[in-house]
């Protein structure tokens, strides 16, 4: 009996090793997005197409924060709800949102462009694997890749 609950404590402690705190993951995530706003936008500009936002600002942050703010956030809830509310792409006709029929065939490609940066940094965070979407988003990625990446530079 005691080698069962012996081993049962063991795969409890190292299954949630590998997660971070919200913090953590919205400081790493915010780092990430603006590096791949650098580069994502260097190159929309030499394309002469549509700008992202330069860098997130505070709200843009805070929704991510509070996105994470439930440790039991799969990747999938996360990036539904960053995807609806972070807005950096800019929409086509802002005022109708995406609420009504007009609102969502003029605005839907911002939330698709928003979507696609929010998987390409995911991607990033794990070394070029995208996170399978029932993953808890804290344990999505290994921070120390990111440490890694960004010390190499």
């Amino acid at each position: 009996m005691k080698h069962v609950a012996l081993t049962i404590l063991t795969l409890l402690i190292t299954s949630t090793a590998g997660a971070v705190t919200a913090e953590e993951f919205v400081r790493d995530f915010t780092i990430q997005t603006e590096r791949s706003l650098k580069y994502i936008n260097e190159e929309r500009a030499l394309e002469g197409k549509r700008l992202y936002c330069e860098k997130l600002s505070d709200e843009q942050v805070a929704v991510i924060a509070e996105a994470v703010e439930n440790p039991e956030t799969t990747v999938a809830e996360f990036v539904e709800y960053v995807g609806n509310n972070m807005k950096c792409y800019p929409e086509f006709f802002e005022p109708l949102g995406r609420e009504n029929l007009g609102g969502f065939l003029l605005n839907t490609k911002a939330y698709v462009m928003d979507v696609l940066m929010i998987h390409e940094v995911l991607e990033s965070l794990n070394e070029g694997r995208s996170p399978h979407d029932s993953e808890l988003i804290l344990e999505s990625y290994d921070p120390d890749y990111l440490e890694r990446l960004l010390n190499s530079q």
